[in-house]
């Protein structure tokens, strides 16, 4: 209830990529950046599967208290 899900896409892309760490976020608490236009992928499937990897990660840590992780 208290989440934002945001989602740019653009029609270019960069050899830009916005770092994250093990758990898929990036140095700013609850970003978690995938996909292409992070630099994660190299079209639209493997876009797909990174955004179901991050997607996961989040469904998982979501459900700890920041003490367990």
């Amino acid at each position: 209830e208290d989440a934002i899900l945001s989602g740019v896409e653009s029609r270019t892309s960069s050899p830009v990529r916005i770092t994250r760490d093990e758990s898929f976020e990036s140095n700013i608490a609850g970003i978690y950046p995938c996909g292409e236009g992070a630099g994660y992928a190299g079209g639209i499937m493997s876009a797909a599967v990174d955004g179901i990897k991050v997607a996961e990660m989040v469904a998982i840590n979501n459900g700890r208290s920041k003490n367990e992780q």
